[in-house]
């Protein structure tokens, strides 16, 4: 195992790691995505938008998706403020993180083809939820700020939270593991029943994974083509039955809280698996 490239992140985080730099930013973030974001809610009255059932129609999943634009802002302003840097600076070469993203983007398309065409269990077989085409005129601006909310995510736990503390621990299971578990538990979902701890697994498998094809490679271009994948699949074409399924394609049967879909929690772990060893191997690292 090498992280040899993770230097190069680092490296642009070195000059103001301080440890209170960090802490404030880490605050700075929670308190000015909070802040944003009910500022969000309270000014969308104003365009005319009213009665929005938040994710469980198209017009509610694209609410909020672009309310993802509240922390994209606040770490903009974390990095004016306090380290003096662009957000584009936290993606690592552009050149190098634009092929890597194209690459390992393939790759989760034929993971999700692969996911997409093995039979279900019985009684799961996905059931078709938007006409195709309502679903296509929604699929452009749900694609953009789907890179909203992905890209909002991904500078912010493995572009941000990553290089600020390999800056100061040399030791990847803090700087590599602290973030995957800060971004798993912002993902419990009360609404999944027993299997939230299940959701919280594959979600920390997954930024692991994320985590770790960015310290290979020195640039976010592989973990913003996975979560891309992965999101899309999950959020618009194969959605679950409950408050994120507005955009979905089509629909498991059951809801989050149904104990029948712990063997598909299962799959999906080894899915991400594959999907990290299939970018490993189209990049080399």
């Amino acid at each position: 195992m090498t992280y040899d490239a993770q230097d190069i992140l680092t490296e642009r985080a070195r000059p103001r790691a301080e440890a209170w730099r960090t802490a404030v930013g880490i605050a700075l973030l929670a308190a000015g995505t909070l802040a944003l974001t009910a500022l969000w809610v309270a000014v969308v009255p104003f365009f005319g938008i009213r009665g929005i059932e938040p994710g469980t129609t198209p017009a509610g999943m694209i609410w909020i998706l672009s309310s993802f634009l509240c922390p994209m802002l606040t770490l903009w302003l974390v990095m004016q403020l306090l380290h003096h840097r662009t957000l584009l600076s936290l993606v690592g070469p552009l050149g190098p993180a634009v092929y890597q993203f194209g690459r390992v983007l393939m790759v989760q398309a034929a993971v999700l083809t692969l996911a997409l065409i093995l039979p279900s269990p019985q009684g799961m077989e996905p059931v078709a939820h938007l006409a195709f085409s309502r679903w296509l005129v929604w699929l452009g601006p749900a694609v953009v700020l789907l890179m909203v909310q992905i890209g909002a995510e991904e500078l912010i736990f493995r572009g941000y939270l990553q290089s600020q503390l390999a800056a100061r621990v040399r030791s990847p299971i803090v700087w590599l593991g602290l973030p995957a578990v800060l971004f798993a538990l912002l993902h419990v979902d009360p609404s999944a029943g027993d299997n939230k701890w299940g959701v919280v697994g594959v979600t920390l498998l997954f930024a692991l994974a994320a985590g770790d094809l960015t310290a290979r490679t020195g640039t976010l271009g592989p973990a913003l083509a996975m979560h891309l994948s992965n999101n899309f699949g999950a959020l618009m074409l194969v959605g679950a039955k409950g408050p994120m399924q507005g955009l979905a394609l089509y629909l498991m049967p059951v809801d989050m809280a149904d104990p029948s879909l712990a063997p598909m929690l299962a799959l999906e772990a080894l899915l991400i698996l594959v999907s990290w060893l299939g970018a490993r191997i189209v990049l080399r690292v």
